[in-house]
């Protein structure tokens, strides 16, 4: 496999491929008229899959996933903290670069449709609560550095997506922002050459309601998955989370 991200071809009767992600080692072959998928870690088999098809050749998807399912569903959102603050002028608008954490999904691809047989993290799994112990949300978390020449953000491969920002400042106040937290649930996540980024942008708007600052963080031009099913076909949907815990 040259690229680890992407659709790989099986087929009837095809020697085993093998590919290194990071400490796992992906094994892809055929046996008899079925097809096998394996991922060791070290010399221990962490996940494995037969397929069976009726067909001589089957593909199997290896993609970048939002930061959902390792080691399970606990967050639906990430909570950046900046390793330094941004400081904002009034009525202002910026744009930033960031980074958020990504999990690798295995996918059964037929037609048109998807079905996960595996996913797996290279990353330690980071956990913060955003708000009160009452009422607040669990997320993902990283700490990261925001720039704004993406060109020198750090992103590790494998582990990170790249993230655009754009903070949108429309109160009289010169503004600290210090973390957000983005809505990341059923995103598609795009790839090239294996680096990873979150497609569109993640718009911060900052204004006024009833004398209080809120924060509004919405995706524009994204696509996510259906709900329904897991599936190939995508459908263009904005996500919004509403930050009132301050920022």
């Amino acid at each position: 496999m040259r690229e680890i991200f992407g659709r790989h071809t099986l087929r009837s009767g095809m020697e085993e491929e093998t590919a290194e992600v990071g400490g796992n080692t992906i094994v892809l072959g055929s046996i008899g008229s079925a097809f096998t998928y394996r991922r060791y870690e070290g010399d221990k088999v962490a996940s494995e899959s037969l397929i069976v098809t009726d067909t001589k050749v089957t593909y199997v998807g290896l993609f970048p996933n939002p930061p959902i399912k390792t080691p399970k569903e606990v967050a639906k959102n990430v909570y950046i903290k900046f390793k330094s603050p941004m400081i904002i002028d009034q009525r202002s608008i910026s744009v930033l670069y960031s980074k958020i954490p990504i999990e690798i999904g295995v996918y059964r691809q037929h037609e048109d449709e998807e079905f996960l047989i595996d996913v797996f993290s290279l990353a330690r799994q980071r956990y913060a609560l955003y708000g009160s112990p009452e009422s607040g949300v669990v997320c993902r978390f990283i700490e990261a550095e925001a720039v704004t020449d993406k060109s020198t953000l750090d992103v590790r491969k494998y582990e990170e997506a790249m993230v655009r920002i754009r903070v949108n400042n429309g109160i009289d106040n010169v503004i600290k922002v210090s973390k957000i937290i983005i809505p990341v649930e059923d995103v598609v996540l795009e790839h090239k050459d294996d680096d990873v980024w979150v497609p569109g942008s993640v718009e911060m708007a900052l204004d006024t309601a009833f004398g209080k600052d809120v924060v509004t963080v919405r995706l524009t031009n994204t696509r996510v998955k259906r709900r329904d099913k897991t599936s190939a076909k995508k459908i263009e949907e904005t996500l919004v989370f509403l930050m009132d815990a301050g920022y």
